[in-house]
């Protein structure tokens, strides 16, 4: 027999009890643990410290032959004060006389009071690593939103002290833990999913291969459903406190998934954590749902109505938004500069933009908002080709995207795929308070659809950090842009082009003309070498060589001017971030 304390954090800890039978005849154990008046025997999903303080709990098990038995419990005390040594007792039994025994747990207090509690049964191989047995008692059931829902995590080296925490709170709320692996090959991580086991969690394993974590959620709301629960709440990669009212908010919003909302954004501070902002324009037919999912998330919810003909204004209040009005329509751009600016002047730490159309999912802002708080990113952009994507993009429009995808990417100067953006035209973003800031502040920013493009040139030419994640974007929505697919396309093409005109000439404009005149030089020479030896000279190709050598001369000269006058005090305070 052996016992041992796993510290769980919070003070909290788990013993853990194994009795092994090497005889062909089965055992008798007879444990009692004490627990001393600075511990609380932890029972089911809730403390009971009145009744479970300062007494003995006494565990009755038997052991098959050649069989192990292991059953754990949690207690909760002081992280320097140890718990007393237990007694144990052993006594073999003849097979019949075990028949129709089972598992009996008593506690027994100082005064002598004894109360049964209830513990499920199993005796299991020596080898196996299936659920350990816990004590348990009666608990009410739980009527709030999250109900019998999942509590669903991934473990990796790296999170696995979060994880057992994770799974030791749930357990503590009623909820069943579902958890998954992600890269553990050490032996020491294996003890840690027999601590899992052992708090109640289900493993499930994992696909094989490079897997993204939305295939690893797939993985744990598929367990879910097979075990016939009604939803799942899926933990961040860092696993922090869960909020658990927030996320039963959002729950009800969300089809069976969701991903927790963490404590930490609930931070007492006169500044709002998370902002999300949504440009809206003729969307009354949907900004309403989309409010109310997005609410979960924010401390505030921005809509800015950009001169709409029809309700939007006030049925996003209605859903509980603060809206801004645009008399006029100025274009997506136009909003989204309203949005940075409303999240400056609120200081808030993130801003996330989602699409009033209900193309973009609510429940991924935790992945956004995680995502730059871990690496301290100033732009975060939910991605269409981040991962193993699900979006199903019409044909016509991932041709474009594609093209204007590698022509922006070239436009910055990033001509190596591994330091390509994506998702350059990804309207699912979060955004940082420098970043927020600085953009609020950005007059070279467009009005129309290219303004996702400005915002990238923007980032380049301050030296932001952007960082993309998976995410998965809906086009089965009504009015999915009010923009044309092709006035949308020649507006990043202007876009680029103006950044191609301003931005990089001598990239650009002048390494190209400097090749063009060099080949009309190497031309020219070689036609007069030909003129030399055989007298003949040949009208076209002359006139092709000396095309290329005044054009390619003339490229030069305008790129060479106008990097001059980039550098002009004018044509800086034309490309300020600072406000006139």
């Amino acid at each position: 027999m052996s016992r041992t304390v796993v510290e769980l954090g919070d003070d909290s800890r788990l013993v853990i009890v194994s009795v092994g039978a090497s005889a062909p005849d089965p055992v008798r154990v007879v444990f009692e643990q004490p627990i001393p008046s600075s511990h609380t025997l932890q029972v089911g999903p809730v403390r009971q410290p009145d009744e479970y303080t300062d007494g003995t709990v006494t565990v009755t098990y038997t052991v098959g032959p050649r069989a192990e038995a292991r059953f754990g419990f949690r207690v909760h005390g002081p992280a320097d004060t140890s718990l007393p040594e237990p007694t144990a007792e052993v006594t073999p039994i003849d097979g019949d006389a075990a028949d129709g025994e089972s598992v009996t747990v008593e506690w027994t207090g100082t005064d002598g009071t004894t109360r049964p509690l209830a513990m499920s049964t199993e005796t299991v191989s020596a080898t196996d690593t299936t659920t350990l047995p816990t004590v348990t008692t009666p608990v009410a059931p739980t009527t709030y939103a999250l109900a019998d829902v999942a509590i669903g995590a991934v473990l990796t080296a790296s999170n696995q002290d979060a994880v057992v925490r994770t799974v030791l709170r749930a357990s503590r709320r009623g909820h069943t833990a579902v958890v998954t692996t992600r890269g553990i090959d050490d032996p020491e991580d294996t003890e840690t999913l027999d601590i899992l086991k052992t708090l109640g969690a289900i493993v499930v394993s994992p696909p094989s291969g490079d897997v993204s974590t939305t295939q690893l959620h797939r993985v744990l709301s598929e367990a879910a459903r097979e075990l016939g629960l009604p939803g799942i709440v899926l933990q961040t990669r860092e696993c922090p406190r869960i909020d658990y009212e927030r996320t039963a908010m959002a729950f009800e919003h969300a089809d069976y998934e969701v991903v927790a909302i963490p404590e930490c954004w609930n931070q007492s501070s006169d500044t709002p954590t998370v902002i999300v902002g949504i440009p809206a324009y003729n969307a009354a037919d949907s900004i309403g749902p989309v409010v109310e999912s997005a609410l979960p998330y924010a401390d505030e919810v921005v809509v800015v109505d950009d001169g709409s003909r029809d309700e939007t204004a006030e049925r996003a209040r209605a859903a509980g938004a603060t809206v801004v009005v645009h008399e006029r329509n100025r274009g997506y751009g136009g909003a989204l500069k309203t949005l940075f600016r409303e999240g400056a002047q609120r200081d808030s730490a993130h801003l996330v933009v989602i699409d009033a159309d209900g193309q973009h999912d609510p429940a991924d802002i935790p992945l956004l908002v995680e995502t730059q708080r871990r690496d301290g990113t100033d732009i975060v952009i939910g991605s269409r080709y981040v991962g193993k994507r699900t979006t199903r993009i019409p044909f016509v429009r991932a041709i474009g995207l594609g093209v204007i995808n590698n022509l922006t990417n070239a436009s910055l100067g990033k001509l190596r795929p591994s330091g390509f953006i994506r998702d350059t035209q990804s309207g699912y973003r979060a955004y940082s308070r420098a970043a927020t800031r600085s953009l609020a502040s950005d007059r070279a920013i467009g009005n129309n659809m290219g303004a996702s493009t400005d915002i990238l040139y923007h980032a380049h030419r301050n030296r932001f950090s952007i960082a993309e994640i998976e995410t998965t974007i809906s086009y089965e929505v009504a009015n999915a842009s009010s923009q044309g697919s092709f006035s949308h396309g020649l507006d990043l093409l202007r876009n680029i082009l103006w950044t191609v005109e301003y931005g990089r000439p001598m990239l650009v404009l002048g390494a190209p003309g400097a090749v063009t005149w060099l080949v009309g030089i190497a031309s020219v020479t070689w036609l007069f070498v030909q003129y030399v030896e055989t007298g003949a000279l040949s009208f076209f190709p002359l006139v092709g060589a000396v095309a290329c050598t005044l054009g390619g001369l003339l490229v030069c000269i305008m790129a060479l001017m106008m990097h001059v006058l980039n550098g002009h005090p004018t044509m800086k305070r034309l490309n300020t971030d600072e406000p006139r």
